[in-house]
């Protein structure tokens, strides 16, 4: 899937994302992507394959049979219209109970020194929200716009500030989206179109109770890369220093110079105490008489570890107070003061202050509890 970026300014600057060409060594069969090949030929035997990923750096090094990092090379008489059951023994059609991550990916492994990308499906709830916009030409173009969060088949959570001067019919919210520039992952992104969007009553102009829901045309489906997060249960908020979890497609770095990411990223950040993360936050533009509003609480101030431009809306996940495995959303991607500057965290909205009017909108849609109710 081609996306195209667009950054308004003065005027309309549109990035149209192109994937690179990688020449392939050599194949002794056929290159395809690796749900639609029964048995690739490996030169080692792996439960999980490992895949090299090529997002622009120098690919000198990467010895490959095939030109796409997703693609295997198939013996003749072994391709398959979808053999994703095939590798990973699975294929989910229910929504299991929220929160579960997939730590180790589905069907494959990213290859060691890739740390700040996600592995396929890892966070099962990330949407990338998107705006049809038409350009000069009359031609419509999915421009991205922020990240949200699934917390029930037909609703997505995000920010209020993304959703300004937006009309949901123009609105698409893509599930199960990993790599933005291709369309070979084991399993397909769905997309749905967005009916209402609902924000905040107490939503102001200084991005107080940043929240809002979007309600979709029809469910998402299930499968083993779209499932739904935790919203936090009444009362509980991660404790300070506790590592929480969030990622997007948003620039590695602030201004002109950062690039937006091909692959969803994965950052995890420190819960940071609210005072002082205020008195860090006195020390920069905003000024000595700052006041960190109650809807927000801090994560981060770690050097190059930060989300940025784009992230705005994606789940800061963590796990559930006495699970190993169970994550509730704690917060969502908020603001910040640039991006991965040491000792200066960003804000993120508060989930438990803003948890009553979700889930009365969520009831008012009748939206089952256990759809977004932590077990």
């Amino acid at each position: 899937m081609n996306l195209v970026v667009a950054i308004t300014a003065a005027c309309l600057v549109v990035l149209v994302l192109e994937l690179p060409t990688i020449q392939g060594q050599s194949c002794a069969g056929k290159c395809v992507p690796q749900k639609n090949c029964k048995r690739p030929m490996l030169e080692e035997d792996s439960p999980i394959p490992e895949v090299d990923l090529r997002v622009g750096q120098d690919d000198s090094d990467v010895d490959s049979p095939c030109p796409h990092y997703l693609d295997v090379c198939c013996a003749p008489g072994d391709e398959v219209e979808d053999g994703f059951a095939l590798h990973t023994g699975t294929q989910k059609s229910v929504f299991e109970s929220c929160g579960q991550r997939n730590a180790n990916g589905i069907g494959f492994r990213i290859g060691a020194g890739k740390v700040e990308e996600s592995e396929f499906g890892e966070f099962p709830w990330t949407l990338l929200i998107i705006e049809l916009q038409k350009l000069f030409d009359e031609e419509e173009m999915e421009v991205y716009e922020c990240v949200g969060s699934l917390v029930a088949p037909n609703v997505a959570l995000t920010v209020a500030h993304c959703m300004l001067n937006k009309l949901p019919q123009n609105l698409l919210v893509r599930a199960g989206e990993w790599d933005t520039r291709t369309e070979s992952e084991l399993l397909s992104h769905q997309d749905a179109k967005v009916k209402e969007v609902l924000i905040h009553d107490r939503y102001n102009k200084l991005h107080h109770f940043d929240v809002a829901l979007l309600v979709l045309e029809n469910p998402l489906q299930p499968a083993d890369n779209i499932q739904l997060i935790c919203l936090p249960p009444p009362g509980v908020r991660p404790s300070v220093d506790e590592e929480c979890v969030t990622g997007g497609w948003g620039k590695d770095k602030f201004g002109q110079a950062g690039i937006y990411q091909q692959i969803l990223k994965r950052v995890t950040l420190p819960i940071v105490d609210s005072t002082k993360c205020q008195q860090a936050l006195q020390k920069t533009r905003l000024g000595p008489s700052f006041k960190l509003h109650s809807s927000f609480f801090c994560a981060g101030g770690k050097k190059d570890a930060d989300v940025c431009s784009g992230d705005g809306g994606a789940a800061l996940a963590c796990l559930l107070p006495g699970s190993p495995t169970t994550y509730y959303q704690a917060g969502l991607v908020a603001w910040g003061i640039g991006c991965g500057d040491e000792n200066i965290p960003g804000a993120y909205v508060d989930l438990e202050s803003t948890r009553s009017w979700i889930v009365t909108n969520l009831n008012k849609l009748k939206v089952d509890p256990t759809y977004y109710t932590a077990p």
